[in-house]
């Protein structure tokens, strides 16, 4: 196990509360419009691949720092699941590009709208003053995601 230094006050409770917000959301998001949540292999490549559609299972490992296999793995169970659809790269019939079908983009759609409902409605229970803090705190939550992928695999998001 790698031991990591002590966070600055404050940060840990900021991490942990984004963690607990974003696994909610991940678990319950899909049953919201009534869809099973993807194991968390296959959600990692699904959205490697939404967010940068045409890679091989080797672009997909290599930002996801995943194994290749693992990758491999996962999009046979996603294909299978009608969710991508890998055809041959006419630069180079040996290796497989990956699209997200028009189902992963439908449901995908579907998800967010769900989920944006939700935590509106949430919101709605909030005072003015921690709503207008957590809107305006947007930017900086993108710009800490973006840093949280490039520091895990020197890539970003």
């Amino acid at each position: 196990m790698t031991l990591v230094s002590e966070p600055a006050a404050g940060h840990r409770a900021l991490a942990l509360a984004l963690q607990d917000l974003s696994w909610r959301i991940a678990k319950f998001g899909p049953a919201k419009v009534g869809l099973e949540p993807l194991p968390a292999s296959e959600l990692t490549v699904l959205r490697a691949v939404m967010e940068s559609p045409g890679r091989s299972v080797s672009a997909v490992a290599a930002a996801t720092d995943m194994q290749s296999s693992n990758v491999s793995t996962a999009v046979r169970a996603l294909i299978d699941r009608g969710l991508l659809a890998k055809h041959a790269d006419p630069d180079d019939r040996r290796v497989s590009l990956l699209e997200p079908t028009p189902r992963a983009l439908a449901e995908r759609d579907a998800i967010e709208d769900a989920v944006a409902h939700w935590v509106s409605t949430a919101l709605d229970d909030l005072s003015a003053a921690d709503v207008d803090a957590l809107v305006a705190a947007t930017p900086a939550i993108r710009a800490l995601t973006t840093r949280v992928a490039s520091s895990q695999t020197g890539r970003g998001v």
